[in-house]
């Protein structure tokens, strides 16, 4: 099971940053993509049943919420990313995924901050979330949280 765990968390990793180079060049995550990576964590957590699956349901209900909430806002939080955020709630369940939550809005607030104190002239900023993801992600497999 250790290999399994080992393989799954590169893969993801991978994955991760293949969409973060997307999301950062052309702003934007084919949907089709999105929904393979889905399909492929369900069958997976059914497959291996890492976690228990009340934990991974409640991950993804926090997904479910940021698409609510990227319906609400007409996607401040984009559509793309907040798919991501469901995933990763199945994959990891709901502790995990609040990890990487955690250290991505920490990382973004600092780069917000960084901004404001340098005046950034711009009237708004737009970033790429799925690098910051990808951050928290591999924050949280480096420390062994995930």
């Amino acid at each position: 099971m250790f290999q399994m765990w080992t393989v799954s968390r590169i893969v993801a990793m991978v994955i991760l940053t293949g969409l973060s180079f997307m999301d950062y060049k052309i702003r934007k995550v084919p949907r089709d993509v999105l929904l393979l990576c889905m399909a492929g964590t369900i069958i997976y957590q059914a497959v291996t049943q890492n976690i228990d699956w009340m934990v991974s349901l409640e991950g993804g209900l926090i997904g479910m919420i940021f698409i609510g909430i990227s319906k609400i806002t007409r996607e401040a939080i984009g559509y793309g990313d907040s798919l991501a955020i469901l995933i990763l709630g199945i994959y990891l369940g709901v502790w995990g995924l609040l990890e990487v939550l955690a250290t991505s809005f920490f990382i973004l607030g600092i780069l917000a901050l960084g901004c404001v104190a340098l005046r950034q002239k711009k009237k708004s900023l737009a970033f790429p979330f799925y690098p910051f993801l990808t951050v928290g992600y591999l924050f949280g497999v480096c420390i062994g949280g995930l």
